[in-house]
């Protein structure tokens, strides 16, 4: 069969095969690739690169065989060298253009070189200051119209990452760095200023590349597409955008420029994050996907293996007795695929793998051609996008924002987010959702603090409506509770005393007083837990021992409620298995609270609903539990989760002692600043839900809890 295949190279082999020999470099201005080599222009000087003949225009080959780079027309005609390197082993990321003339592949992880079928060659280096901080081309994909090329760039050290994109009509071509997340994949592109981006956080997003690019730094807006945690997102060929949904690892391996998720689904969105579907209804873990095939199944890579897949009822390594598959390029006809292995081409039908059916033939690969090295296939294609045609929502009108993947995002009029800022993302922790100020001039978040602390330790930043931020420095090794004064004017943040981690067990925790630019503006009060009311600051902690909620007013300090009598009380069964009390909130008025009863195993508990005195309203079981509570802002109302992350989660809105007054599914994401309307947040995105009854309106693709203000 390997004959077979090689028969059209053998019957044009005679013809050309001295002319390419002695050809391969005056037809190849950019001549041999040797380390450390200059970026060389094109033409090179001698002059102009030699008239050649035009390849195939349906389908063309470019491969390496002993350290020379052929092209070809897929039967083998027309074969012509166009370079050549001194270590093949240095070649990776081999891919054709998509008008087919050149070829770009990375040298080595620090060049890029392109090279067109005339042989003239166009060199793209890597940064010296780059280079001397360990970073790496690690993914490189061209742009629709073949004139610019994105790449990932990556620090193994740290698993830092980047947007990098290069324009390669420029007589000096130059890496730009467009964005700046230290944790962002390239993807698929859309256009010529539109990039498919994941990252390890597991945000799907589109970054917008400007038109121009300077020298260094052009920050592009980042506008993600979803608001489910997922990777890998592809422009399939309906002109959808196909990504994968599920749990995200904390951590990665600093090393990959990709990550996997586990009990995924597959899902689709337009371009804009409306119209989306789900398209997998099965379950697929450890994935991650790199193509759309015509029948509807996926080409995936599973975990950190090289072995290209495919999905079927279960994820199927195409077959390896031709060489292991590492990826493949799939013919016009929707069935013949052309897959890559480190020393040949292989040929097999795709719609074969993983067949159900005991009567088809089992699939097998077939040699195309030897190798020695990196191979494409080219075939001319062309990229349509769902733009999607979704209005904006004309109300509620307000202003959001968000955490999502670590970063804080802001959603804008038309229903599209752009970054706030962005986080410390070398490892994933709980971060809450940011709040406003009750005046809606500043915007207090937590983030992690950073190289050189631990995953879980903290800090508060606060930023104001210009985007003017601060990071408030005695903040550090912050807890997980903060609060807003009424006036706006003060912050009360949570805040472990050593300066080690307040979210650690052992932690020694006070609440820190601070106005917006960071200087103290009280006395630090011991305590685990706050929340600031226009009647006082409640602060959860330890009186003499016992397990109280104090009231600090203007008068001096008053028990609000303890611990014992929350306990105590009748309506909790089996009090002895409950040994703390969390998750302190209260409305802004006062004039109720909330606290939370744990368990010593964490398998139940109570959320308690107070009166402005302190006196327990209404116990509920948290079982599942109550999850991402919030008090409406104009009203006796809570709204939170049921079921969080499960097929039964509901967004809940209760009244106080008389039960749960509205059930929708998702989750509960906020409150509109006037009371009259509540949010939902689901995979297809967040919805405005009328308090008074009435359709809800789909407000934009991020469905999540968000921090929620008037407009300016």
């Amino acid at each position: 069969m390997r004959l077979a295949a090689l028969l059209p190279y053998a019957a044009v082999g005679a013809l050309i095969v001295l002319a390419s020999s002695v050809a391969l470099f005056s037809a190849a201005p950019g001549g041999s690739i040797g380390p450390g080599s200059a970026p060389t222009l094109a033409p090179a000087a001698g002059g102009t690169p030699r008239a050649v003949p035009e390849l195939s225009k349906e389908a063309r080959l470019a491969y390496w065989r002993e350290g020379r780079l052929w092209v070809s027309g897929l039967d083998g005609s027309l074969r012509r060298g166009v370079a050549q390197i001194d270590d093949p082993d240095r070649v990776s990321q081999m891919r054709w253009s998509p008008d087919g003339e050149w070829i770009a592949f990375v040298d080595g992880g620090f060049a890029l070189r392109v090279v067109r079928t005339d042989g003239t060659r166009r060199d793209v280096e890597l940064p010296v200051t780059l280079q001397g901080q360990a970073w790496r081309i690690a993914d490189i994909h061209w742009s629709t119209g073949s004139t610019r090329i994105a790449a990932t760039f990556l620090r193994s050290a740290d698993g830092r990452s980047d947007a990098f994109v290069t324009d390669l009509r420029p007589s000096l071509r130059t890496w730009t760095r467009v964005t700046q997340m230290n944790d962002l994949f390239v993807g698929d592109w859309l256009s010529e200023r539109e990039l498919l981006a994941s990252t390890a956080g597991g945000v799907v997003a589109i970054v917008e590349v400007p038109d121009e690019l300077a020298t260094g730094l052009e920050p592009a807006s980042v506008r993600p597409i979803s608001g489910a945690l997922g990777t890998s997102p592809i422009l399939a060929s309906d002109g959808r955008i196909h990504f994968l949904a599920g749990r995200v690892p904390t951590s990665r391996d600093p090393a990959l420029p990709f990550i996997t998720v586990s009990r995924a689904g597959i899902w689709s969105v337009a371009a804009d994050g409306s119209d989306v579907r789900r398209e997998w209804l099965g379950e697929l873990n450890d994935v991650r996907l790199d193509a759309r095939l015509p029948d509807g199944r996926y080409l995936v890579h599973r975990g950190f293996t090289s072995a290209q897949s495919v999905t079927a009822s279960d994820v199927v390594a195409l077959p390896a007795n031709g060489g292991l598959v590492e990826r493949v390029r799939l013919g016009p006809d929707g069935k013949t695929a052309y897959g890559f292995t480190r020393e040949r081409i292989v040929r097999l039908d795709i719609t074969r793998v993983g067949h159900p059916d005991p009567a088809q033939p089992e699939a097998s690969v077939t040699v195309f051609l030897d190798t020695s090295g990196e191979a494409d296939v080219w075939f001319p294609q062309r990229t349509t996008v769902a733009r999607g045609s979704e209005p904006p929502a004309a109300e509620p009108v307000a202003r959001y924002a968000f955490s999502l993947g670590t970063h804080v995002w802001e959603m804008r009029p038309d229903g599209s987010a752009a970054l706030i800022r962005a986080g410390q993302a070398l490892r994933r922790t709980f971060l809450p959702v940011p709040k406003w100020s009750p005046t809606g001039d500043h915007l207090l978040l937590l983030e992690q603090a950073g190289l050189g602390a631990p995953t879980t330790a903290l800090v508060a930043v606060v930023i104001d409506r210009d985007g003017e931020q601060t990071r408030l420095a005695d903040t550090y090794a912050a807890a997980r509770s903060f609060a807003w004064a009424p006036r706006g004017d003060e912050v009360a943040v949570v805040v472990d005393k050593r300066g080690i981690n307040g979210t650690a067990s052992d932690a020694q925790l006070e609440v820190r007083f601070m106005d917006t630019a960071g200087k103290a503006t009280r006395p630090p009060v011991t305590g685990r837990e706050v929340a600031w009311t226009a009647d006082g600051i409640l602060v959860l902690g330890e009186v003499e021992g016992t397990p109280v909620v104090q009231l600090l007013g203007d008068t001096g300090a008053r028990t609000f409620v303890r611990y014992g009598t929350l306990v105590g009380d009748p309506r909790v069964m089996d009090p002895g298995r409950f040994s703390s009390w969390s998750g302190l909130d209260a409305r802004p008025d006062g004039s109720a609270a909330s606290v939370r009863l744990n368990s010593s195993d964490g398998t139940v508990g109570y959320f308690v609903l107070l009166d402005q005195a302190g006196r327990p309203i209404e116990y509920f079981r948290g079982d599942p539990d109550v999850s991402e509570p919030a008090w409406s802002p104009a009203r006796t109302l809570i709204g939170y989760t049921l079921g969080l992350r499960t097929a039964n989660e509901r967004a809940v809105v209760h009244e106080p002692g008389a039960g749960p007054l509205m059930v929708e599914s998702g989750r509960f994401a906020g409150w509109s600043p006037d009371g009259e309307w509540f949010y939902v947040g689901r995979t297809t995105g967040l919805y405005a839900y009328p308090l008074a009854g009435g359709a809800a309106v789909r407000v934009g693709p991020i469905g999540v809890p968000a921090a929620i203000t008037a407009a300016p």
